[in-house]
């Protein structure tokens, strides 16, 4: 970056404070992305299928960048990694940019029924988050051993969007 230790430390007081906003940042990229994708669904299942698409290409070719932010901390070993509740308090919010408006669709007009797999909305959207989080770690695991999924991304992701259609359907 051109800059010494020293000075790359009057912006950062410290390794993890550094460490945080470059995982922040890949965070809340990844948020806004999604949270736009499920803004143009139309219905609660396409807003499923949006999380697993947007989480997807949000990383798919910023690999690394995937894994700096959610493998680092479990690679590094407990402890080598700290955020303080203030840096906690700066996440949180991105969970409801990244799950409220999902949930929000898939719970308009059910009265407060769950849908045919009986998830609570909330949950089914984390559900949706957590299968483009899968993806991408199996991408990252077969990428290193330059060994292909068997099946392509947009398969893959077109059938997360069906299983979670058929899910979110009453």
């Amino acid at each position: 970056m051109g800059l010494s230790k020293a000075a790359l430390y009057y912006y950062f007081p410290s390794k993890d404070a550094l460490f945080f906003e470059l995982v922040f940042g890949s965070l809340q990229a990844q948020a806004q992305a999604v949270h736009n994708a499920v803004e143009q669904a139309t219905t609660g299942a396409e807003a499923l299928g949006a999380i697993v698409r947007a989480s997807v290409e949000a990383f798919a070719p910023r690999l690394d960048d995937f894994r700096l932010a959610y493998l680092h901390g479990q690679v590094a070993g407990r402890g080598a990694v700290h955020f303080d509740d203030r840096q906690f308090a700066q996440i949180r919010p991105l969970n409801e940019l990244w799950f409220a408006g999902a949930a929000k669709k898939l719970g308009e007009g059910r009265k407060g029924r769950c849908g045919r797999a009986q998830v609570e909305p909330r949950l089914l959207a984390f559900l949706a988050g957590l299968a483009g989080l899968g993806l991408l770690t199996m991408k990252g695991m077969v990428d290193s051993q330059d060994d292909p999924l068997r099946h392509t991304d947009e398969e893959i992701i077109d059938a997360f969007a069906r299983v979670f259609a058929a899910a979110a359907t009453p």
